[in-house]
């Protein structure tokens, strides 16, 4: 532990010092203090609000609302087409198809075969951008055509 002279306030309104730092957790235990006495404050001023939770029915004074439905979309029913391209329709989908996608060798936009041009211009890549190495030129030498040999008997 390591001493410290972090002022902080306690429940009561004191001004108090913390003799010795716990760790990173001590700034989290503070900040909890705080938040719960600001809360019950506000709850003495403005009353607790109702719950709804646990799977129990909340009485509430009217069930009226101004939310207007489009008719043509509730007859429409759910959207199956994506389903059907096998195209994700939110984060969590993308997550799982890139991770099986990763499990199986395949880059993102591929069918799930594992594709060995691709590879290896992403190698390629890898190689001249990150590790800054200059691309190999194939050229032809300076020796010419070589004569053919003649063999005497």
């Amino acid at each position: 532990t390591e001493m410290c002279i972090i002022p902080y306030a306690t429940q009561q309104g004191e001004i108090s010092f913390c003799a010795y730092n716990t760790g990173i957790g001590w700034r989290n235990i503070i900040e909890k203090m705080h938040m719960t006495a600001t809360l019950t404050k506000w709850y003495e001023e403005h009353g607790r609000h109702e719950i709804f939770a646990g799977n129990k029915a909340v009485p509430l004074p009217s069930t009226a609302h101004s939310l207007k439905l489009n008719e043509e979309a509730v007859r429409a029913g759910a959207q199956t087409d994506l389903d059907q391209l096998g195209i994700a329709k939110n984060a969590r989908e993308e997550k799982l198809k890139a991770r099986a996608g990763v499990a199986r060798g395949s880059h993102p936009g591929n069918t799930g075969k594992p594709d060995a041009r691709y590879d290896e211009e992403m190698a390629r890549l890898y190689r001249q951008h990150v590790l800054k190495e200059q691309p190999t030129l194939q050229i032809q030498g300076l020796g010419g055509k070589r004569k053919a040999e003649v063999l005497h008997n």
